[in-house]
Formats: C-alpha cells, structure tokens, sequence
C-alpha cells in the first residue's frame, strides 16, 4: 500500500476507535468493545475461521467474506459485553434481565448500543473516504479464535480500504 495512504489509514482507523467509543449508549454505560486488527497473522487466523465454518456445513458467506477481507490490511472490530441492565425491560423477549442472563440471551440495550456505535463509525469512515463493510462474519470468527478479551454476546468486523476501487463493491454470492 502506498506509504501516505497507510499512514492516513492508520490515523483513521484510530478515530474510528475513539468514535465508536464515544458513540452515544442508551444509558451512557460502556458496554461497547472496540479494537483494531493490523497484524497479518492476527487477520490470518480470523480469515482462516470463517473459512472452516463454511467448509464444515457453515453459511457460505462466511467465505466468500473472507476472500473478500483476503488484501484488507485493517479491520476493527465491535462487540458487545454481555451484561443486563436489570430494567427488566422486555426488550430483549424475556420477562426479566435474570430471565435473559438465566437462559442465555442478550441484552437488547447492548445489542442496540453496539448497533449505534457502528453506524457512527461507518458514517465516519465514509466521510474520510474509507471504503468498508459490516460483516458478522468477521465479528463471529474474531470471537471463535478469541481476539476479544472480554465476553461479548456478539460481535462485528468491519473492514477498512484506502484502493483505488472498493473491493467490497461487486462481491460474488
């Protein structure tokens, strides 16, 4: 890659993690994780994932992703912790947050923060021109081969470009 357009990247990239940070949170709790892959090997065990997911009877998007992400040299990635805001809200399906947690379902008010922090940074990343995807894909294998140091209850990839044509433009189903 080009040595400037690495570099504005890589600034950019940061942003992105500082923007998802400070993205509104329905009840400014930080129940949002955030981090960036820059390493090769790192992106190389997640690529390799989504590959053995599909190969063993997975979705076969899985893959075409991860050919996709094969030349992607930056991807952050957005979860959510699992934890219950004890609203007892219903939002989530159950009755309560010990019924969510008790039988293993997600807070919805995470999911929901975790959904607003990806919009911000989307947005960003399009107004500095940076071409990306959301992909679950990504966030799933990231979270199998464990690049997330806390449990999330789900979890994002989104891949980051700085070329000349948006590589996730005319993917193949």
């Amino acid at each position: 890659m080009n040595a400037v357009i690495d570099e504005a990247l890589e600034f950019a990239s940061k942003m992105f993690i500082a923007n998802a940070i400070t993205a509104p949170k329905s009840v400014g709790r930080d129940d949002v994780v955030v981090d960036i892959i820059t390493k090769k090997e790192d992106r190389e065990k997640i690529l390799k994932r989504m590959k053995e997911i599909t190969d063993s009877g997975g979705k076969s998007f899985y893959k075409r992703d991860a050919v996709n992400c094969e030349n992607i040299d930056y991807i952050l990635l957005i979860g959510f912790k699992l934890f219950y805001h004890n609203f007892d809200c219903g939002f989530c399906g159950f009755s309560s947050c010990a019924e969510c947690e008790q039988k293993g379902g997600v807070c919805a008010v995470s999911a929901t923060d975790c959904g607003i922090a990806i919009g911000s940074v989307v947005k960003l990343a399009s107004i500095f021109g940076v071409d990306n995807r959301i992909m679950i894909s990504v966030g799933q294998a990231a979270k199998d081969v464990g690049f997330f140091k806390e449990r999330v209850g789900g979890a994002y990839g989104i891949p980051l470009s700085a070329t000349t044509k948006n590589p996730f433009f005319d993917r193949k189903k």
